[in-house]
């Protein structure tokens, strides 16, 4: 299992940030590599909601696994090539905002680790991360400036 962790500052309450981040409809807004969010079961801020992703012909299925709101939310997604992940979100009050700690945890199938490791340096870039969270740190602050 591989671990990544990634945080942003955000300048809007929790409860915006949560609105936009767990909803899986705006993940198209700030999320790279162009999703199409399909099949959404629930509402992404509870537990048992679920939804699929596809980027061009590979899906991935998310369910949300833990939810409290508007401070603690886990994910668990199956993708494609028997790729497992788990997102552990966090978010903590600031003064006059909010910051989004994450840990992505990538696990892959034991006879494709070394084709995964090269698949999730490819796919899974780190900057990737950073990219999407700086997407999402803006289209929150525009909302919530407006």
């Amino acid at each position: 299992m591989r671990e990544r962790e990634y945080s942003v500052v955000i300048d809007a309450e929790p409860d915006q940030v949560w609105r936009t981040y767990v909803d899986p409809r705006r993940i198209p807004e700030w999320q790279t590599g162009k999703p199409v969010i399909v099949d959404v079961r629930g509402d992404g801020a509870r537990q048992g909601s679920t939804y699929v992703s596809r980027r061009g012909r590979f899906a991935a299925r998310t369910r949300v696994l833990v939810a409290e709101r508007p401070r603690r939310i886990v994910t668990g997604t199956e993708a494609y090539l028997g790729l497992r992940l788990r997102v552990s979100s966090t978010l903590s009050a600031l003064p006059g905002g909010t910051r989004l700690d994450l840990r992505v945890q990538t696990q892959w199938p034991p006879g494709l680790r070394l084709l995964g490791r090269l698949v999730e340096r490819a796919v899974l870039d780190p900057r990737e991360g950073t990219r999407e969270l700086g997407n999402l740190k803006a289209l929150v602050e525009r909302e919530a400036g407006s």
